[in-house]
């Protein structure tokens, strides 16, 4: 899964929730890191720290909803276990870190 982040239009989208096997943002154009931040804020999925965004767990589950098998939670919650065995998760673990690529 990874979330598609237009700066010019501030608008995110959930794109293939069903995949587990990766997180990450995609940003077509611009990288300008203050311009994703407000993007992700304006949203209200997370911030970015540094290089890389802090997506709120719950802001993900809510936007995948409806869009995605059966077995879903039970990959995501592997996916998330995965990513706070490398330290991508925040210490109370209701955030995880995406790296951010240029589309």
């Amino acid at each position: 899964m990874y979330l598609r982040v237009d700066t010019t239009a501030k608008t995110m989208a959930l794109v293939e929730p069903d995949d587990t096997d990766e997180f990450h943002l995609e940003v077509p154009g611009s990288t300008d890191l203050e311009l994703i931040d407000e993007t992700v804020a304006s949203q209200g999925a997370g911030r970015l720290v540094g290089g890389d965004a802090w997506i709120s767990i719950v802001w993900l589950r809510a936007h995948a909803e409806g869009n995605v098998g059966d077995d879903w939670p039970m990959r995501f919650q592997k996916m998330l276990d995965y990513a706070g065995s490398k330290g991508w998760l925040n210490d109370d673990r209701t955030y995880v870190r995406g790296h951010i690529k240029n589309a």
